[in-house]
């Protein structure tokens, strides 16, 4: 089967709808389910977003964010970077509370202490993230669009998954099938 993603005529207008969000989602499960053997962590629940919540300092979690993390609770990757757990999250925030570059309205979402994505909970813009340098590039203006992206990126079949590394790129431009 193949898929095929418009690029150039149907632009979005406007925020994705949470039908949107979820479909990207279901997108992205379904690609880490045919391309790799991922197995998907417990989905947060109610008391999990509680203390997220409370770590945040009170921080307002992205919607996009919660269904995530409510449908694949770590256990996949953004490109080189492997998604956090809601208790990734919690201890990541917690290690960087006490780096000098760190702000409390960041929300870690993948990669580690060193280099990861982050949501900046006050503009709602995706941020990379590292130690040594602190905020880095923009990388998407909205959680959301960040997810609709990588999912178009994944779906337009020149990425593969390679245990360990993560979501790359293939040289011969077709990935490989499961």
């Amino acid at each position: 089967m193949s898929i095929t993603v418009a690029q150039e005529g149907n632009r979005r207008r406007g925020k994705m709808t949470t039908d949107e969000v979820e479909q990207c989602l279901v997108d992205i499960k379904s690609w880490f389910e045919r391309k790799s053997d991922v197995e998907f962590g417990t989905p947060a629940r109610g008391a999990d977003f509680q203390r997220l919540q409370k770590a945040l300092d009170g921080a307002d979690i992205p919607e996009g964010l919660t269904m995530l993390l409510s449908c694949i609770n770590g256990s996949m990757w953004f490109m080189d970077k492997e998604a956090m757990s809601v208790e990734k999250i919690i201890e990541t925030v917690n290690f960087l509370n006490s780096n000098s570059s760190w702000e409390a309205h960041y929300i870690p979402f993948c990669g580690d202490e060193d280099s990861l994505l982050l949501i900046d909970s006050i503009s709602g813009k995706v941020y990379e993230w590292d130690s040594a340098d602190g905020l880095g590039d923009c990388v998407a203006v909205s959680f959301s669009g960040y997810l609709e992206n990588y999912r178009n990126s994944l779906l337009e079949g020149h990425m593969d998954f390679v245990s360990g590394m993560g979501v790359v790129e293939c040289m011969t431009g077709k990935s490989s099938r499961k």
